[in-house]
């Protein structure tokens, strides 16, 4: 065996373990690839066929051509397929692997938890879990221990969710008092009777070392604030480097030990504060 093949069945055994949802998509699309037709899925897709602009995506995904694939989903999410939907928030809440480089997809939270809440309220199986992951991890939005119960008990509802979605559970059982367990039942209830709760959507996490206040002055007619080295007036906005890429704020008010600042995707504004 040579050196391309052997990585395709090591890199599909990674993501089995660290992502069995990803793997039963990239397992269909690999079936697809074996005995499916996939000019006949191409000329479908092309002509905008949403199920089967999804299993071309599959098919890319299964041969690690993730960035093709994304485009192909995201076609048949903007037709308003809930698969489509799904995968489009599954790549970019984790990032899909590309062999080579040039077809990674690089994970970008705030759309991926967007596109992943659409599909979990069609409820979307996988779509659930994966609010749950990104509300326990804080991936493009605030950590939510209870609002990720709530999604893990609807998913138990949901096949084939019941097994997995119990051992998950029963971890964050651990973690909460009896008080917040019942929140979550009460708000899993609300999500089964259609009634949901959108996420705060974060381009940063909360307590992220990226966005720093570095300083607050009040000694001339305006005060002004030092964010990761920019210096902001009320009102004011720049766009400043991070890793990766670069984030938009806009400086809202400024307090004596605090300031108040928007960022560009957010859903609300967030406090920096000195230390």
């Amino acid at each position: 065996m040579n050196q391309l093949n052997w990585r395709y069945p090591l890199a599909f055994l990674a993501l089995l373990l660290t992502h069995p949802a990803s793997a039963q998509d990239n397992l269909r699309g690999t079936l697809t690839m074996g005995m499916g037709d996939v000019a006949a899925i191409k000329q479908r897709a092309e002509a905008g066929d949403a199920g089967a602009q999804v299993a071309l995506g599959n098919a890319l995904a299964s041969r690690f051509r993730a960035s093709e694939a994304l485009v192909w989903y995201r076609k048949a999410a903007s037709q308003g397929d809930v698969e489509g939907k799904y995968h489009v928030g599954d790549m970019l809440l984790f990032g899909a692997p590309g062999i080579p480089d040039t077809f990674t997809v690089r994970a970008n939270h705030t759309e991926g938890i967007r596109w992943t809440f659409m599909a979990a309220t069609n409820f979307h199986a996988y779509a659930c879990r994966n609010m749950a992951k990104a509300l326990r991890q804080g991936l493009g939005t605030s950590t939510n221990l209870v609002a990720a119960c709530a999604w893990l008990s609807l998913l138990a509802t949901i096949p084939p969710g019941f097994v997995s979605a119990r051992y998950e559970l029963n971890e964050l059982a651990l973690q909460l008092d009896t008080g917040a367990l019942q929140q979550a039942q009460s708000l899993a209830a609300q999500f089964k009777a259609g009634h949901w709760q959108a996420p705060l959507v974060r381009a940063v996490p909360e307590g992220d070392r990226r966005l720093k206040l570095g300083g607050i002055t009040f000694g001339g007619k305006t005060p002004l604030a030092v964010i990761n080295g920019r210096t902001l007036s009320e009102g004011e906005s720049a766009t400043i480097p991070v890793k990766p890429g670069t984030l938009t704020i806009k400086c809202l008010k400024i307090e004596r030990d605090s300031v108040l600042i928007a960022v560009a995707g957010e859903d609300s504004p967030r406090t920096l504060r000195l230390k």
